[in-house]
């Protein structure tokens, strides 16, 4: 009987010496997180993996440390940088997959829906985006960890484990309905959209549909000279492809006028990828344009033309940010300039080619930022008529672009109207989709 009871007592005394340790040490991972955030008993797969990442690529951790550091030197404050350590970043990893977008970063300090979006969206990235010297003559689009395989892949993963919550009904309540109804930017009041009714996750508010066609009507339906925007978006300009196929990205500069990134060129079939190499070549000595979405766009995307359906495939790549993000320190916010070219050629991509009465058309839709994704509506198949202002695909959450290839002999030309610059304006005014966005001059 003493035996039985020496037994219990010593089992208990061993479970209560494993209890406290495995409290101080939660204590310990707490003081590493950023305040407000608490550590996941079950950590989600995409904070495991970048664990396991970084365990397995011990000379990539060290060049993650340093990122972190670096930014920590930016912007000391643990308000708007509360990440600056690797454990911090694990614990917000955690964190961040199961947040409204617009919630990650401290809601407060941000009047509209969108800066609250932008400023939640473009930390993570900026923390992996500083400029490291041991990578700039590693040939990436900037020389970041971003850009760094595995780091890279690993964006996917992670921007994919919080698709799934957005996904799925917890993502989606009353108080959030009533809140975007309330902020005009979603322009939800103007029965542009189909019924709430129909909206069971953030997502599917996110790629709603419009309620008829009349909400976007079609720019002369029956001119097919005339070339419609495909998809409620900020034109960032034209660029000419040269005889060799390839097109100069203008100098990434802050607003501030310092330059960030040199002028760079891409080919035609680097942006079209292996499935399009057949047609590069008629987009030699072509126009390239593109059109940015924001978060508050619609993010269903129609055809720009008319014609038949030559190819149409999915280019899988990276989840980056569609540019590059720096810190505004006047302004005290994380910008992300993506006015300019060629970070299309290194994000995950679709591809629709188009037979026109003009040439080829390519109509390129890139997902950029957390959770993009590129959908293509089941029917378009190589083969297929289509009419200008026909739905293509859908958006999920996050910031998108799509580029349009034409052939020389079409002579398109940009007809949107100027705009006020900034932002995420290049200086031509917002448009919605099925407007008017260009013009065929050729014959």
């Amino acid at each position: 009987m003493k035996r039985k009871n020496f037994v219990a007592i010593w089992l208990c005394a061993l479970l209560l010496a494993m209890s406290t340790l495995w409290i101080s040490d939660a204590i310990a991972a707490q003081a590493e997180q950023p305040a407000g955030i608490s550590t996941a008993v079950g950590r989600p797969k995409a904070s495991t993996s970048f664990r396991e990442v970084m365990i397995n690529n011990p000379d990539i951790q060290i060049l993650v440390e340093k990122s972190i550091k670096q930014a920590s030197i930016i912007n000391p404050d643990r308000k708007t940088n509360p990440v600056q350590s690797l454990n911090e970043l694990y614990g917000f990893l955690d964190y961040t997959v199961t947040c409204m977008p617009w919630n990650i970063m401290p809601e407060e300090r941000y009047g509209s829906f969108s800066t609250k979006c932008d400023q939640s969206i473009l930390y993570v990235y900026w923390l992996l985006d500083q400029p490291l010297e041991e990578l700039k003559d590693k040939e990436l689009f900037y020389p970041s960890v971003e850009y760094l395989e595995p780091i890279y892949t690993w964006l996917t993963e992670y921007n994919n484990t919080w698709r799934d919550f957005l996904d799925s009904e917890a993502s989606w309540k009353q108080e959030y309905l009533d809140m975007l109804l309330r902020d005009p930017s979603w322009n939800l009041d103007k029965g542009w959209y189909e019924s709430p009714d129909n909206w069971h996750s953030f997502n599917e508010f996110f790629s709603r549909k419009l309620s008829n066609g009349n909400a976007r009507p079609i720019a002369e339906p029956n001119d097919d000279r005339v070339v419609v925007s495909p998809a409620d978006s900020l034109p960032q300009g034209v660029w000419n492809i040269d005889e060799s196929g390839r097109f100069y990205a203008d100098s990434i500069k802050r607003e501030d006028g310092v330059i960030i990134k040199d002028s760079t060129f891409v080919s035609v079939e680097q942006l079209l990828g292996e499935p399009g190499a057949e047609y590069a070549k008629l987009f030699h000595n072509g126009i390239l344009t593109h059109t940015y979405l924001n978060y508050d766009d619609y993010h269903r995307y129609h055809f720009p033309v008319s014609g038949v359906v030559e190819a149409v495939y999915k280019i899988p790549y990276a989840n980056a940010v569609g540019g590059i993000v720096y810190w505004d320190k006047d302004k005290e916010l994380y910008v992300l300039e993506s006015n300019s070219l060629s970070w299309q050629s290194v994000e995950t991509r679709g591809c629709v080619l188009i037979k026109t009465d003009y040439g080829m058309v390519a109509v390129i839709p890139v997902g950029m930022g957390q959770v993009s994704s590129v959908n293509f509506i089941e029917t378009i198949k190589p083969g297929t008529k289509v009419k200008k202002g026909d739905e293509l695909g859908y958006f999920l959450f996050g910031g998108s672009d799509c580029v349009m290839l034409f052939e020389g002999k079409s002579g398109f030309k940009l007809s949107v109207g100027k705009g006020e610059k900034g932002g995420y304006s290049a200086g031509y005014r917002h448009v919605l989709c099925r407007e008017e966005y260009g013009r065929f001059l050729g014959k």
